[in-house]
C-alpha cells in the first residue's frame, strides 16, 4: 500500500504531460484486457499457463494503482468547482466505494486464481452489476443536467444532442446488463483451468440474443448521435484536412465501429464460421478504441482553445479521457468467464470512465456560470465548442438563479 501511496503522491502534483503518459498507460492496460477478453475461447492453455495469469496479475496491478490516482485528481475537481451542490458529494463517494469494492474483488480473483486456480462466479455477477449500476445512473443524471441546460439555454442543438445520446446511453447499459446476466447464468458456478471461456451462440429465439439485439440498436443510436455532435464540434478542422479527408475520417470510424454486430450476426466472429475468426474479431474490435479516440478528440479540441492553467482545461481534459475509456471499457465483458477473467479490470473502469465524463462536463458548466469574463469572452467566439460551453454556463446559471428565487 506504500507504494500505491508514492505513485499517488508523484502524480498528484505532476504536469498535464504525467496525466496524459498514465492515462495512455491506462488505455493501453485496458486495450490488452479487452482484446484478450474477446478471443479468450481460442487460447485456453495460453490463458491459464503461468504467463497468462502473470499478464493477468500484472494488469490487475496496474488497475489497482490507476483507479487511485484517478479517483484523487477527480476528488480534487469536485473540491476546486465552486459549486456545493450535495449531489457532487454524493456521487464521489458513491463512485469511491463502488471503485473500492471492485478493486477488493479484483484482488479477491486474483488470490484465487494464484492460490486456489479456480475463482467463483459471483465475482463476475458483482462486478457487472457495479460498473453497470453506474453507468446507468450517472448517466441519467448527466441527460438531466443535458435536458436541463436545453431547456434554460438559448435551445443549443449541440446540448439537445447529447442529451439524447445519454439517454440512448443509459438504455445501451441496461440491455447490456441484463444480456450479460443471462449470459452469466450459463456458465459454470466455480471456473478451473480446465474451463474454457463460453460465448454463447446467437439466436433470435433466445432472450439473452433478444436483449442484446435492444441494447446493439441503443448503442447505435447513442453512437451516431454522438458522431453528429463530435463532427459538430470538430467542424472547424475541415479547413485543415480538407473536405475529403475530414468526412473519410469520421464516416470510416462510423462503420468500423457499427458493423462489428451485422458480422457477428451473420457469423464471421464464430470459429466454426470461419478459420480467421480470431483475426476478424481483433480487428473490428478495435473500432472501440478509434472511436473512443475520435469522440474524446472533440473535447481536446475545446481544451486546446483554452489556458493551460485554466480550471475549465482541466474540466474538458478528464471528459475527453472519459469518452477514450468509456468505448474500450463499454464494449467488453468479463461474462464469457475465461481462466484468468480477462475483461474484469476493463469492465472494472466503465463507472469510473462515466464519472469522468460526467465531472468534467458538470464541472465544466459551473466554472462558465460563476465566471463573467469567461462567458463573454465565450460568447464572442465564432467555435462551435465555444457556443457548446456558453450555452452550458449559461443554462446552469439561469437554473441556479431560478432554484434561488424559488427557495426564498
Amino acid at each position: 500500500m506504500g507504494r500505491i501511496n508514492l505513485a499517488i503522491a508523484y502524480l498528484k502534483f505532476g504536469t498535464d504531460k504525467r496525466l496524459f503518459t498514465l492515462m495512455l498507460i491506462i488505455i493501453i492496460t485496458i486495450t490488452i484486457d479487452s482484446q484478450i477478453g474477446y478471443i479468450a475461447d481460442f487460447i485456453p492453455k495460453q490463458l491459464s499457463s503461468i504467463t497468462g495469469i502473470a499478464i493477468f496479475v500484472t494488469i490487475a496491478a496496474i488497475y489497482i494503482i490507476t483507479q487511485c490516482f484517478i479517483l484523487d485528481y477527480t476528488k480534487r475537481i469536485n473540491i476546486e468547482t465552486k459549486d456545493r451542490a450535495s449531489h457532487l458529494h454524493t456521487l464521489q463517494m458513491a463512485v469511491s466505494v463502488s471503485q473500492y469494492t471492485l478493486m477488493a474483488i479484483i484482488i479477491l480473483v486474483s488470490f484465487q486464481i494464484v492460490v486456489m486456480h479456480e475463482y467463483n462466479i459471483i465475482t463476475l455477477y458483482v462486478t457487472h452489476a457495479i460498473s453497470y449500476g453506474l453507468w446507468i445512473v450517472i448517466l441519467s443524471l448527466l441527460a438531466k443536467a443535458f435536458f436541463s441546460w436545453y431547456r434554460h439555454s438559448n435551445k443549443d442543438i449541440m446540448v439537445l444532442i447529447l442529451a439524447l445520446s445519454m439517454i440512448a446511453y443509459v438504455i445501451n447499459g441496461i440491455a447490456s446488463l441484463g444480456s450479460y446476466s443471462d449470459m452469466l447464468t450459463q456458465q459454470k458456478q466455480i471456473v478451473t483451468p480446465a474451463d474454457v471461456a463460453n460465448f454463447p451462440e446467437f439466436s433470435i429465439e433466445s432472450t439473452g440474443s433478444q436483449i442484446n439485439i435492444v441494447s446493439q440498436i441503443a448503442s447505435s443510436v447513442a453512437y451516431v448521435l454522438t458522431w453528429i455532435g463530435t463532427a459538430k464540434m470538430l467542424h472547424q478542422y475541415i479547413k485543415k484536412l480538407g473536405k475529403i479527408k475530414f468526412w473519410f475520417v469520421m464516416g470510416v470510424t462510423m462503420i468500423y465501429y457499427l458493423i462489428s454486430f451485422p458480422l457477428f450476426v451473420l457469423g464471421y466472429f464464430t470459429p466454426s464460421g470461419d478459420a480467421n475468426a480470431m483475426t476478424n474479431i481483433l480487428i473490428v474490435s478495435m473500432g472501440s478504441l478509434l472511436s473512443g479516440i475520435i469522440f474524446g478528440a472533440a473535447f481536446f479540441s475545446v481544451a486546446r482553445t483554452l489556458r493551460k492553467d485554466s480550471s475549465l482545461r482541466k474540466h474538458m481534459i478528464i471528459a475527453a479521457f472519459g469518452f477514450v475509456l468509456f468505448y474500450i471499457a463499454g464494449s467488453t465483458s468479463v461474462a464469457q468467464a475465461a481462466f484468468p477473467p480477462y475483461g474484469i479490470v476493463s469492465v472494472s473502469f466503465i463507472g469510473l470512465s462515466c464519472y469522468m465524463i460526467y465531472m468534467g462536463l458538470y464541472s465544466a458548466a459551473v466554472t462558465v456560470s460563476q465566471d463573467t469574463s469567461l462567458r463573454v469572452s465565450i460568447r464572442n467566439s465564432v467555435s462551435e465548442q465555444s457556443k457548446f460551453l456558453h450555452s452550458m454556463g449559461t443554462a446552469h446559471e439561469k437554473r441556479h438563479f431560478r432554484n434561488l428565487i424559488m427557495q426564498t
